[in-house]
């Protein structure tokens, strides 16, 4: 990637908390890691509202351990924290037919995740929905929950990630995201790494994380 490059999708990402760059990943690896997950997670059972994502796939397989932690990924995400992102879990995403619904919502938590698609990746099929530049305004949407229906379908802001397999999505974690139902009667799956930037790796990072949490959570009190 050039510099120009490189500063333009900077800039996006700034601005709006999430860009993609389409083709960044050969189909043959996408086909890989499809396949890779699908073995790693056949036996394990998942329950819950979310148990269409299963993490931690770097603890069951080395192949994406590394993958997490040197993919050609990482070093524009670096460059799009303009810090060194530290590895925190890679995990796969399914959805089927009208199943597991995820509402709009931030990660309370500082760093950059990636998201690539394995399967067509579409707005009938519930695609990655975002709010462009929500990462900027934390007190306006520290009320939102995953788990709580929050109709944003109308907003100017919206931005719904459309995706071929082998686009990569990089975003913010803390710009509101959700994804919705699948209609399309189609498979969609994902994989997904999370990273956190340095600044959380220093002495004292814990009570820093905590005091994320505690802020968001104050947040949410303090609107609801």
């Amino acid at each position: 990637m050039s510099h120009p490059q490189a500063s333009t999708l900077k800039q996006t990402f700034d601005r709006d908390g999430v860009v993609i760059i389409r083709n960044f990943v050969p189909l043959d690896q996408a086909n890989e890691i499809c396949l890779r997950a699908e073995q790693a997670t056949k036996d394990i059972t998942r329950t819950g509202i979310f148990s269409n994502v299963t993490k931690g796939l770097e603890r069951l397989d080395d192949y994406f351990a590394k993958v997490l932690n040197t993919g050609p990924h990482v070093p524009i995400l670096e460059t799009l924290l303009g810090k060194k992102p530290e590895a925190t879990t890679a995990s796969f995403f399914t959805k089927i037919e009208n199943d597991q619904e995820v509402h709009p919502h931030s990660d309370a938590m500082k760093g950059g995740a990636i998201w690539i698609a394995l399967d067509e990746s579409t707005k009938e099929n519930g695609c990655l929905q975002f709010l462009k530049g929500s990462h900027l305004r934390e007190e306006e949407f520290a009320h939102l929950k995953a788990h709580e229906p929050t109709d944003l379908s109308n907003h100017p802001d919206l931005f719904a990630a459309e995706m071929s397999p082998g686009d990569i999505l990089f975003f913010n974690p803390m710009t509101i995201h959700w994804s919705g139902p699948n209609h399309a009667g189609t498979t969609r799956r994902g994989f997904n790494c999370f990273y956190t930037g340095t600044y959380w790796k220093h002495k004292g990072s814990k009570e820093e994380w905590k005091a994320a949490h505690s802020k968001k959570l104050k947040l949410t009190d303090k609107v609801s």
